[in-house]
């Protein structure tokens, strides 16, 4: 037996065992079978998975009813109406400030405090009067100005420009009679001169014209008495004698004419020394005439400057501010442009004062259709109506058009009536038709245009077995009624969908997509 069972054991074991081992095969098959779905399973989710997140991802809202404010807003300036400038005439140094911006003052109340000193115009003016009195003293006794100059001068007389053309023509006057004079001395001269030039030439032409004579007859003679005719000798001799008389009396008619001459001119340099001396004293009276007129015109100039100069300066003291600038109005101080220790300027405005009464006015522009469904009279609210009180009131006053673009734009201009509000400050307002109620309202971001017209993209949801499928779908809109924030609507919808807002990529009618919650 033992030999047998070794036998079948060797053979492949005993009947049981096949059995243990078909069962195995079985076992093995089904796990292969589990894990082959299992990893099929695990595939598909996280493919699903990778597919969700490459969507596009939109932000949705739901359609609802709801009210539309077609307001319009804008934002301008705070202006005051005829506001007072507080300015000072003069420099000052400033102490103290008394009150602040925004507090309400009344007459006579304390806006600066200033330093107790001169003002520097006034110190500035009494210094320059100091100038002018020791310019004008060193003019007035130089020691080349007529005595009766300066005698009219210090008495404050002053000669009139009438009296000063009178006596300036009649010392042109009498310096032309003389220069015409003293020309007409060296006129004669001129004429004297050359005409006993002209005589002496001659004269010395016709004493000239026997000596060449002579010399002509001395030549014959000397032929003849070496011919030995005694007769042409003497005949020689004889027109000899007479040539030489006729040439002396011309040398002496010469001689007397050139003293003739020499008198005459005597007599003319003795009238040009006298004319001469008219022109020279006419000339040096004109000079002196023309120096005495500019020196007094100068002088009382000089005086009247001065007699300015002490007038301004009387101003100054007249109109020099105390130790304080005070309010001469009641108002609301609405700037101040000091602070203590700064100086203020001649004429600079340091402080602007809302006056009781008076309106702050501000304006924005909008656009001509807007300003169409305005008009005067209507009331706006601050777009921050908590920065307020309850007294706050703004009026439209004037739409008028934008010069900047009057074509296509309006400007408003609002009264503004608030204890909170001041001239420079900025405000918003709001101000148009009152809200109405609508069934069908969209954000505005969920508007889109194309050249079909307005629509919107609503999500619908489609079921798979591996969840929700969420897909863009198309729906046209007319547009009833619009604010700054929501769209009023008329639709094919229930007025439960949701719509699109937002999305990550542009998307379209059809698309696929992932909501942003999930």
């Amino acid at each position: 037996m033992s030999e047998e069972l070794v036998l079948r054991e060797n053979l492949g074991g005993s009947g049981d065992d096949k059995k243990d081992s078909g069962r195995n095969r079985k076992d093995m098959v089904k796990n292969v079978a589990i894990a082959f779905l299992s990893i099929m399973l695990i595939l598909t989710f996280f493919s699903n998975t990778i597919m969700n997140y490459s969507l596009p991802q939109v932000a949705t809202q739901q359609i609802t009813s709801g009210t539309i404010s077609p307001q319009i807003r804008g934002t301008g300036t705070v202006s005051a109406e005829d506001p007072y400038n507080i300015t000072v005439k003069e420099t000052r140094k400033i102490s103290g400030v008394a009150v602040k911006e925004g507090a309400h003052v009344e007459i006579g109340d304390v806006i600066y405090y200033l330093e107790d000193k001169e003002s520097q115009e006034l110190i500035d003016a009494k210094d320059k009067l100091d100038d002018l009195e020791l310019s004008y003293e060193q003019s007035l006794f130089s020691g080349d100005i007529p005595n009766d100059v300066i005698s009219n001068v210090r008495s404050g007389r002053k000669t009139t420009y009438d009296m000063f053309q009178l006596e300036l023509a009649a010392a042109t006057d009498r310096y032309n009679n003389a220069l015409n004079a003293d020309n007409a001395a060296q006129a004669d001269i001129d004429y004297m001169t050359q005409k006993d030039n002209y005589d002496a030439a001659g004269n010395s032409y016709n004493a000239a014209t026997p000596s060449y004579t002579i010399a002509e007859l001395n030549y014959e003679l000397t032929k003849a008495e070496n011919d030995g005719n005694e007769e042409r000798i003497q005949q020689l001799q004889t027109q000899i004698a007479e040539l030489t008389k006729d040439s002396s009396q011309l040398e002496n008619y010469g001689t007397q004419q050139t003293l003739s001459y020499d008198q005459k001119l005597a007599e003319l340099m003795q009238i040009k020394a006298k004319t001469e001396a008219e022109l020279k004293a006419a000339e040096l009276e004109k000079t002196k005439l023309l120096k005495s007129i500019n020196t007094e015109i100068s002088l009382c100039q000089m005086r009247d400057k001065i007699s300015e100069q002490r007038d301004h300066i009387a101003k100054l003291e007249e109109e020099t501010v105390g130790a304080s600038v005070k309010s001469p109005v009641a108002g609301t101080v609405s700037s101040l442009s000091k602070v203590a220790g700064e100086s203020t300027s001649a004429d600079e405005t340091i402080a602007v004062i809302q006056v009781d009464g008076k309106d702050m006015t501000t304006s924005f522009s909008v656009t001509n259709a807007q300003a169409q469904k305005l008009k005067v009279g209507d009331g706006a609210k601050p777009q921050n109506i908590w920065q307020f009180g309850d007294d706050f009131k703004a009026t439209l006053t004037a739409i008028r058009n934008d010069k900047t673009d009057p074509g296509n734009k309006k400007l408003l201009t609002f009264k503004i009536e608030s204890k909170d509000v001041a001239p420079g400050q900025n405000i918003s307002l709001a101000i148009g038709e009152r809200a109405v109620e609508y069934d069908l309202v969209v954000p505005n971001s969920a508007i889109k245009t194309d050249s079909n017209g307005k629509f919107i993209l609503v999500v619908t949801s489609k079921s798979s077995p591996l969840g929700n499928r969420y897909m863009a779908s198309r729906v046209d809109v007319t547009v009833k009624a619009q604010d700054d924030n929501n769209t009023a609507i008329a639709a094919a919808v229930d007025g439960d969908e949701y719509v699109i807002t937002t999305a990550t990529t542009l998307i379209k009618a059809g698309d696929q997509v992932r909501l942003a919650n999930e």
